[in-house]
Order: C-alpha cells, then structure tokens, then sequence
C-alpha cells in the first residue's frame, strides 16, 4: 500500500512584530535571509554583512531589531558544546515563531538539504556545512541568555555564553523525524 503523503504544513500566524517583514508562502523571512540578484531569498543560508552587524550591535536575527534583557540562542545539539552560535540571537518572542515556522528547528525534517544553495558573495554557509548536507537532521535547543559575549568562531563572529551561566537551555520540539 503506498504511503500517502500528509497534509500540507500551515504556516503559524505572523506574530505583529514580524508583520513588517517579507513572506514567502505564508512564512516570514529572517532578517539576515540572503536575497539573490533576481530578487530570490535563500532561507537555510545568511547573509554575511548582516550577521556580523547583528552579532556585534546585539540585533536580532530574526526582525533586524535589538535586542532587549533576554535572547534566545538557537542551536543544534552538535553546537551546544561550542557555548556558541555563529547566528544571530533572536527575541523571545521571535525564537516562538522561529520554533513553529522553521521544519528544521521544529524537528519536522528528517535530513538537512542535500545540496547547498547557490550563494553570492553576500552569504555564507555555516562552517561545517560539507558534514550537514544530506545528513540526518539533529535536535534544536533554545539557550535563553540575559546577554553573550562575541567571539571568533571558524573564522566568523560568534555569540558565545562560555563564562555567562544561561539562565535556562530547553530542546525545542520533537527528536527530528527519521524516515524508515
């Protein structure tokens, strides 16, 4: 019997501080989202000028704006060693649509990308990108920090909470589905 595939996802509702943002399919595009020539924007890579610029000015991945008292780092559970994010932090309450919006993040992919977006010189892939591709898909945790220090990671700015004890790290969502 053939498997059926299920619904389509719904995109969550775009929370009012996110309205101002572009959409594609119902889904809010992060601020540091790379766009190509052709007008094109590349969710899954980042946009090298303005991650160092939120990194460094504490803005948020996510709506472009800074950030307040309390941040979320979202990291995959490789990263979590590292004390560090090569992205930017995020608002709470953009972590929350993060969570829900991104099927990495949420846990409902089971596999990264197995090719790598055709990027410019204004983006970049994360470091360890050659070891992602087609790989399974690992969990997500939300390090919610109060503030964090910048690092040089791999050759990129970094947030980094190695000597700023988290005042709480949770997993997001579900393990990541794999397929049988």
């Amino acid at each position: 019997m053939p498997i059926r595939p299920g619904p389509p996802e719904t995109a969550p509702p775009i929370p009012v501080a996110l309205a101002h943002l572009p959409t594609i399919g119902g889904l809010v595009v992060p601020w540091v989202t790379p766009r190509t020539a052709d007008g094109r924007y590349l969710l899954g890579a980042v946009d090298a000028a303005k991650t160092r610029t939120a990194i460094h000015r504490r803005l948020c991945g996510v709506c472009g704006s800074c950030l307040t008292d309390r941040l979320v780092l979202l990291l995959r559970e490789s990263d979590l060693p590292r004390y560090a994010s090569t992205e930017p932090g995020v608002h709470p309450h953009c972590a929350a649509y993060t969570t829900a919006a991104c099927p990495m993040v949420a846990g409902r992919r089971s596999h990264y990308r197995a090719s790598a977006h055709q990027i410019g010189e204004d983006a970049v892939h994360g470091a360890d990108l050659d070891q992602r591709l087609g790989a399974p898909a690992e969990p997500w945790h939300a390090v919610w920090l109060a503030r964090y220090t910048v690092i040089t990671l791999h050759g990129h700015p970094a947030a980094s909470y190695l000597l700023i004890p988290p005042l709480r790290i949770r997993p997001i969502g579900a393990a990541p589905q794999r397929s049988s």
